[in-house]
């Protein structure tokens, strides 16, 4: 099954993930006075607000509401006070205003009464992944794709083989690192919930090889589960890419305007198993997640676990603040991630990683023109010629 020699080009950039991958993910944050939740955090249509200005909501209430197929229910991090609906500068590199709803906490943290499952495994799937589209579930790894929908187009197909990705193979980024490390029997029982879900013949979870401790921790937990396999995959950009793990993992490349389903394959980030597991288990909507805040311009370095809506000033003074202004501020890796014009955009759904970076850190070359050298031949992924 497995041929990693198939693997075609990539390229290996300077990880710099020593900067927060020693550290434990910080969970006691303090509330920021104000969290800005953006009605747009999934691929599809923007949310629909069901609440207003001067009502008062619970931790974990629906805010929010899925508005098609596309979309996803927004929750309120923390219990308190809606102050409006308003314009805020959206989290992607034009700087543009984007409706969202502002919350300011009342300290309480108080939650609202939440369903979690007795026994997920004696539920029905397709009730499994209403819940799932209930919690505003999208995937974790940056693609923002509804889980729900994910889930559903996995039950119409016949699915073999359920990959979670544990690629990671952004620089900087420690978030599933961590994740694996310290919550591993959590990723189990998700991958075993979604493989009930979707009715998959084996589960197959994937990790880099630059990640000893999470492939130790992961194959521990995954021992007493004969249909869970753990893989060890080449470090290497793009591994974290779908495509990519599909082919290096099964020899099998998913044909152009085709989706890895009509493969037999489905794959999930570990973020977003851990999301699902919560939901199922404990009824807990998707309110937080666990980013790394990095970079040199980063007093501390670390991996935390950040509500939605949370300001990017507050994580940054979290993690100590500022040792020197940056030259680059962005939302996720330093290769596919938003570059952001200001520090008071929130965290969102997606955001895998806050880095702000010092001028040495930030490739400021001048591009010249092609040699056909032919390099980009060699690193290209999909097997392009783009000389």
């Amino acid at each position: 099954m497995f041929g990693f020699s198939k693997v075609k080009g990539g390229v290996h950039p300077d990880g710099r993930k020593d900067l927060s991958a020693a550290r434990p993910i910080k969970t006691d944050i303090e509330l920021p006075p104000k969290l800005l939740l953006p009605l747009y955090q999934q691929s599809g249509v923007e949310g629909r607000p069901i609440v207003k200005a001067g009502d008062h909501v619970l931790k974990g209430q629906c805010v929010s509401v899925s508005s098609g197929t596309l979309s996803a229910n927004l929750h309120a991090p923390t219990s308190g006070k809606i102050l409006g609906i308003e314009e805020i500068t959206a989290p992607h590199p034009s700087g543009l205003k984007a409706g969202a709803i502002i919350l300011e906490p009342d300290g309480d943290d108080r939650w609202t009464e939440l369903n979690p499952s007795d026994d997920p495994f004696n539920e029905d799937p397709e009730l499994l992944a209403a819940k799932v589209a209930e919690a505003g579930i999208v995937g974790m790894g940056g693609a923002i794709f509804p889980a729900a929908v994910k889930l559903r187009q996995g039950r119409r197909f016949e699915i073999r083989t359920l990959l979670i990705n544990g690629g990671e193979c952004e620089p900087y980024l420690t978030t599933d690192d961590r994740l694996m490390r310290e919550r591993a029997a959590d990723l189990i029982d998700g991958v075993r919930l979604i493989r009930y879900i979707i009715e998959a013949y084996k589960a197959v979870i994937c990790i880099e090889d630059n990640k000893p401790e999470a492939i130790a921790a992961i194959k521990e937990a995954a021992a007493p589960h004969g249909y869970i396999e753990v893989e060890v995959v080449p470090s290497m950009y793009p591994m974290g890419s779908a495509k990519q793990m599909i082919q290096a993992v099964t020899g099998l490349e998913v044909p152009a305007g085709k989706r890895s389903n009509d493969l037999g394959v489905l794959v999930h980030n570990v973020g977003t198993v851990f999301a699902i597991q919560q939901a199922l288990r404990f009824g807990r909507p998707l309110i937080s997640r666990v980013s790394t805040v990095s970079g040199s311009c980063i007093a501390t370095p670390q991996n935390v676990e950040a509500l939605i809506g949370t300001p990017i000033r507050h994580l940054i003074e979290t993690c100590g603040g500022l040792t020197e202004k940056p030259a680059r501020l962005l939302l996720g890796g330093p290769m596919m991630g938003q570059v952001l014009s200001s520090f008071d955009v929130p965290m969102i759904k997606g955001g895998s990683g806050v880095l702000a970076l010092s001028q040495r850190e930030v490739n400021q070359r001048t591009t010249s023109p092609c040699i056909r050298c032919a390099r980009c031949v060699s690193a290209c992924p999909m097997g392009l010629m783009p000389l």
